[in-house]
Formats: C-alpha cells, sequence, structure tokens
C-alpha cells in the first residue's frame, strides 16, 4: 500500500485546507502585485500634471484622473493574466492517489482566482464593474473571461462561478441573484461542464443552474429553483422547484 493510501481522512483534510490556504496567498499576493504595477502609471500621471494644479477645480480633475488610469491599468493587467493562464477543459476528472487535486482541478482554481480579480478587487463599487462593460475594454473581457452572452445584464447582480464556460443568447433575462457554475465536485473528483442559456429564455431570481444544464429558447426557470446537472429544458416549457421539474408547456408565440 502507497503512503498516500495510508494517510488517515484527517491527514487528506488537512493537504486541502493547506491548499486553500496556498491559493488564499496567491490571491493576495497577485492583487498586491497588480495594485503595485497599476500605481505605477498612476503616480506617472499624478506627478507630471501636479506642478500644473492650482485652483480646487483641478485638484478635482487630476484625483479623478488618477483613479480613472489606475482602474484601467488594473484591467489591463487582469487581461495579460487571463491571456497567459489556461483554461481548464471539460470533462470528468477523477481524484488522484491520495486525495491531490489533478491537473485540471489546480487550473479550475487558478481560473476561480481569475474570476475573483474580476469580480471582487477592493476598489469594485468604483469604477471597475462598469469600465469592463463599456468600450475599449468590453469585446475584450467579454471574449477571454466571459460570460459569453448577447445579453446586457445590469451590474453585477449573479453569481457566474466560471463565466468562461457560460453561454447565453439575445435576449435572456436573468433575475436578481442567479448563480451558474460549470464545475462540481465530491470525493470521486470535479466535473466540468459549459451551460447553456438559448435566445428569450427566463432564468428567475434566486435560481441556481448547474453543470451541463442546457436551457431551450423562451423556456422560463421559475425563481428559487435549483436545475441539475446535464438537465435538458426544451424550449417553451415552465420548469421549477428544487430540483427543477417541468410544470407545463408555455404559449408559442406566432
Amino acid at each position: 500500500m502507497s503512503d498516500d493510501a495510508k494517510k488517515s481522512p484527517g491527514a487528506r483534510s488537512m493537504e486541502i485546507d493547506l491548499g486553500k490556504q496556498v491559493l488564499q496567498a496567491i490571491f493576495v499576493i497577485v492583487v498586491l502585485a497588480m495594485m503595485g504595477l497599476s500605481l505605477w502609471p498612476t503616480v506617472w500621471v499624478y506627478d507630471h500634471f501636479l506642478p500644473q494644479v492650482s485652483a480646487r477645480w483641478q485638484w478635482v480633475l487630476l484625483v479623478l484622473a488618477c483613479i480613472l488610469v489606475f482602474n484601467y491599468a488594473y484591467l489591463v493587467l487582469l487581461l495579460f493574466l487571463r491571456v497567459i493562464v489556461p483554461k481548464p477543459k471539460e470533462g470528468f476528472f477523477p481524484q488522484t492517489p491520495g486525495g491531490r487535486p489533478s491537473r485540471e482541478v489546480l487550473l479550475l482554481m487558478l481560473n476561480v482566482l481569475l474570476t475573483k480579480l474580476r469580480f471582487t478587487p477592493p476598489w469594485n463599487q468604483l469604477l471597475a464593474a462598469h469600465l469592463v462593460r463599456l468600450p475599449p475594454l468590453a469585446g475584450l473581457y467579454r471574449s477571454l473571461f466571459g460570460p459569453h452572452m448577447k445579453t446586457m445584464t445590469l451590474g453585477d447582480t449573479n453569481h457566474i462561478i466560471d463565466p468562461y464556460l457560460m453561454y447565453a443568447g439575445r435576449n435572456v433575462q436573468f433575475g436578481y441573484d442567479v448563480g451558474v457554475t460549470c464545475h462540481a465536485f465530491d470525493n470521486r473528483g470535479m466535473r466540468i461542464k459549459r451551460v447553456v442559456v438559448d435566445d428569450y429564455a427566463v432564468i428567475g431570481g434566486g435560481s441556481w443552474l448547474l453543470p451541463g444544464v442546457h436551457v431551450g429558447h423562451h423556456a422560463v426557470v421559475a425563481s428559487c429553483s435549483m436545475v441539475k446537472p446535464d438537465t435538458e429544458i426544451p424550449p417553451y416549457e415552465l420548469w421549477g422547484g428544487v430540483p427543477a421539474k417541468k410544470i407545463r408547456d408555455l404559449p408559442r408565440e406566432e
């Protein structure tokens, strides 16, 4: 019997907890590094224009310009990280002997950290959350980070944990606090699969879509529902509940 197999469940749990602590430490280090690099052009702008500032309104403009430069510098650096960090493949990835995560699981964890950097920087409510929805960054962020959708959402009111595997069509309505995850794990391993929502579908507030879910066009998921993995919701159907089941057919438009 290998040394990994002889380890007690408590020892394996400690390994998992240590791995999570390492990831949190990496997150803090990356955030500090990105803040430092973002401050570099910000300080240059401040030093360059400071001698020309005399009136109060000029001070206000200088401070606002520095805030804007800092946010844009951070977002450009984040795009660079998105390009160099690989995305995990779809599929099922069993646990390796001893409970150590596989390569795809580690990639998923790194991508989760990137998502946190995208959606939850300390200054997120200031400008960053809105600048990524405006030119020139909007197209780049949507294609590289996801979610891949033709629908404009109003603010970060939804929880899309794996946005690079989320696909949505036109005029999809997402209620407040909708959650989408494209990965799930248990003691056997981790499963990664995209979630697709077709045109004109409605996802009620507080609902969750799990890996492999496909919601057809003009379908409706009732509020506070949980759609199980690999569920196919056909077009023009109303589903709801925990887990979600078909409630009735919806009238088709002429």
